[in-house]
């Protein structure tokens, strides 16, 4: 036979703020902050001990003060478990979306050197021919242009990502 649904309030009332680390007291301050009228802390115990009934507004206040849906306090262990499994898949795809915004801006820096490194070899083929037509496309640079491009592709390779300096990004 399936609980009443005040039997599953009181259990999980009490759930709730245990797993929240507060006192009866302290859920009939915030309770009867929220209901702006005086609410005693042997209420709770009460409703807790299920020897007095919760009214609808007690029921709505106290999911708020909990900071749970009510759903929460009226529902049995599968919906709860259901609720975990929600919340451990919430947090997976947010640990998933900072993977990709880590990666997206990684492709991002690595396609913008691509893109200034093509442009300088475009700049230095084009100086080639300039100083000797005939030998353009076979070149080999000088060792102290070669070591400042080196030095360039390592920069770029470690710079730390979103540190590209890209116009229009």
């Amino acid at each position: 036979m399936n609980p009443l649904p005040g039997d599953l309030f009181a259990r999980r009332l009490r759930q709730e703020r245990e797993r929240l680390g507060i006192s009866q007291a302290e859920l009939a301050r915030r309770m009867a902050a929220l209901l702006g009228a005086n609410l005693d802390s042997t209420a709770i115990t009460r409703i807790e001990q299920q020897t007095r009934a919760v009214r609808l507004d007690e029921a709505v206040t106290a999911a708020k003060a909990l900071g749970v849906p009510l759903i929460t306090l009226v529902s049995d262990s599968c919906a709860r478990e259901n609720e975990a499994e929600i919340q451990n898949q919430l947090a997976e795809l947010a640990l998933a979306e900072q993977e990709w915004e880590r990666l997206r801006q990684k492709i991002h820096r690595i396609t913008w050197t691509i893109q200034q490194l093509s442009a300088e070899r475009e700049g230095f083929c084009s100086h080639a021919l300039d100083v000797n037509p005939g030998t353009a496309g076979d070149y080999e640079l000088d060792p102290e242009t070669q070591a400042a491009l080196d030095a360039r592709m390592h920069d770029a390779r470690n710079k730390p990502a979103g540190e590209a300096p890209c116009p229009g990004s």
